[in-house]
């Protein structure tokens, strides 16, 4: 009897700890970023100050970025980006630079979260690439259209601009892993909440969480069962 109750005691502790797992990796990546002066990204350029940067969509596509205040109650830019690929994963969350004119201030070209080969390349309105480019030594990656504001860039081709050569992209092609470059700032990753979840955007999928249900039911039938035989 009580081996059996020690079993399902055991079982119960580690489908209590694979739902904690779960629910402390924010999917939205969370990151926290503290900028000493003015930083360009698409659509806004950020004051000084800690931001908090998160994916809007994980469960979609993954590739709708936002950037918010250090206490999540304002949104400063929603953007579209482009997966972006490294030869080695991230050691620590961080942001790459352009290097812009002395005139501007820089401009955010990549996200990392630690662990992850896989990152978000930002994908400027053609507008503020223009003027960007001027002093940029690598092209910066745009929409071929006329664009003005982040939300016109989430369909149409796309390219990369740089000292007046416009370079096509395929917005679905699979980069080839490279070395990051530019400068670093590191971040600081967010302490996981469960209002996340309900942050999420409504045409997110359920289904990882269905499944954990679905997990911890089998469990606890499977424990009920074993104490049932051994008695």
């Amino acid at each position: 009897m009580r081996h059996a109750i020690r079993v399902v005691l055991a079982i119960a502790l580690a489908t209590g700890a694979l739902a904690a797992s779960a629910f402390a990796q924010p999917l939205d990546k969370r990151t926290f970023f503290t900028f000493s002066g003015p930083v360009s990204i698409p659509g806004v350029t950020l004051p000084a100050g800690k931001y908090l940067f998160r994916v809007v969509d994980p469960t979609v596509t993954g590739r709708v970025v936002q950037v918010m205040s250090d206490d999540g109650k304002k949104a400063y830019a929603m953007f579209f980006t482009l997966p972006a690929q490294r030869l080695e994963p991230a050691d620590n969350p961080e942001v790459r630079f352009m290097e812009t004119a002395s005139t501007m201030p820089p401009a955010v070209k990549t996200w990392w979260y630690p662990g992850q080969r896989t990152g978000w390349e930002m994908i400027y309105p053609k507008e503020q690439a223009r003027l960007l480019a001027e002093g940029v030594a690598e092209p910066i990656l745009t929409t071929r259209a006329e664009t003005v504001k982040p939300a016109e860039t989430r369909a149409g081709d796309l390219e990369r601009l740089g000292r007046g050569q416009e370079t096509p992209v395929a917005r679905e092609a699979t980069p080839a892993p490279v070395a990051p470059t530019g400068v670093v700032q590191p971040g600081e990753l967010a302490a996981p909440e469960m209002p996340i979840m309900e942050m999420l955007p409504q045409t997110g999928s359920s289904l990882p969480l269905v499944g954990l249900i679905g997990l911890l039911c089998l469990a606890g039938a499977a424990s009920l069962r074993f104490f049932r035989t051994a008695r």
